[in-house]
């Protein structure tokens, strides 16, 4: 740090000076603004990192790479122009910039860090160049106002967490170059209504687009040969194995899908009603938790296990029709989440007796025999 100076909150830097020392201004609480000269080459990790009075900085052409937590917590800088020399930016290197309004990436970056642009709440909207191959982990995430994302053909990875909790997200096209949309990359993005899986895409992480509640439309490739949304069901499903990873308001579950995935209906808003076919065997854990809207669901008589909180937090959830003759066909957690005290239970004939005595089951509001209209 000696040999940096702040005068009048402006940074000096020495004449020929190639890169900045780690951590070269970090914490100063005096720092306002600073002109880089021309002879630097990198900011070095942590250079900026916590200079909350930054209030803009110039970035010059000779500059080709910005360092990891390089500005971090530079919580009053409202621009930043990256010149077209930069190819990488680093992992932190502007998180928590909460009054960050706007960021242009040149054509010459190709990779986006981790954590990159983490939490820059003021962020609306970005372009990503075509020179850009990945966007890392959580480099988008909590960016709370941020609506309009720009995803080139040239990104083939999209990481973990990479825009989860973005609320204000509204839209987001998944071009044919992507292969791989990592864990939990579009959760919490509550505003999201609709999605498009490519042909391209052969991996999709744990959680992807967990809480994406106004999701209405989902649409898989039909050339895709990992996913697909058969008969247009408006939901991901593992074509291997049948299993129903994303569903929406909107989502017919066809008679092939042998699993409802961990998590499917996560927070679905407007899901009011759902039926199970006779496919269908496990009902995965959290499956419809939180769709607060849900006020039925009908589940045949084909599936046996209904998981950990599937129906948690679904507080307008009034009927529930099983197909099952006796409660020991169907294997169901303690922990469901199902506030029995409101449910009228729905079960063949000659089952009342036995869900009656059943000591999960028995706690319902009421228990009625299905009626002949519930057949058809």
């Amino acid at each position: 740090m000696a040999k940096y100076k702040i005068i009048n909150g402006e940074g000096i830097i020495p004449n020929g000076t190639t890169e900045f020392e780690y951590n070269a201004f970090k914490m100063s609480s005096k720092l306002k603004s600073i002109t880089i000269p021309e002879s630097v080459t990198k900011i070095g990790k942590g250079a900026f990192c916590g200079c909350r009075k930054l209030t803009s900085i110039n970035i010059p052409e000779s500059v080709t790479e910005i360092g990891g937590w390089a500005f971090e917590q530079c919580e009053a800088l409202t621009s930043v122009t990256i010149p077209n020399s930069v190819t990488k930016i680093g992992d932190s290197a502007f998180s928590e910039c909460y009054a960050l309004k706007s960021i242009n990436i040149p054509n010459s970056v190709t990779e986006i860090g981790d954590y990159a642009f983490y939490e820059c709440n003021a962020l609306t909207s970005i372009n990503i160049p075509e020179s850009v191959t990945k966007i890392g982990k959580s480099a988008f995430s909590w960016c709370k106002a941020l609506t309009s994302v720009t995803i080139p053909n040239s990104v083939t990875e999209i990481g973990d967490s990479a825009f989860s909790e973005c609320y204000a997200l509204k839209s987001i096209n998944i071009p044919n170059s992507v292969t791989e949309i990592g864990a939990e990359a579009f959760s919490g993005c509550e505003a999201l209504t609709s999605i498009n899986i490519p042909e391209s895409v052969t991996w999709i992480g744990e959680d992807a687009f967990i809480g994406c509640g106004e999701l209405t439309s989902i649409i898989v490739a039909e050339e895709n040969k990992v996913y697909d949304s058969r008969n247009n069901c408006n939901a991901i499903i593992e074509t291997k194995t049948n299993r129903l990873i994303q569903g929406c308001a909107n989502t017919v579950i066809t008679k092939s899908v042998t699993e409802i995935g961990d998590s499917a209906f996560h927070k679905c808003k407007a899901l009011t009603s759902i039926n199970i076919p006779e496919s269908v065997t496990k009902i995965g854990v959290h499956a419809f938790y939180e769709c607060k809207a849900l006020t039925n669901i009908d589940i045949s008589k084909s599936v046996t296990e209904i998981g950990d909180y599937a129906f948690s937090k679904c507080e307008n959830l009034k009927e529930i029709t099983l197909r099952h003759s006796d409660p020991s066909e169907i294997e169901i957690s303690g922990h469901s989440g199902l506030q029995k005290a409101q449910i009228t239970l729905y079960v063949p004939k000659e089952g009342v007796a036995a869900f009656q005595k059943d000591p999960f089951w028995s706690k319902c509001a009421d228990i009625k025999p299905i009626t002949d209209d519930m057949l058809k």
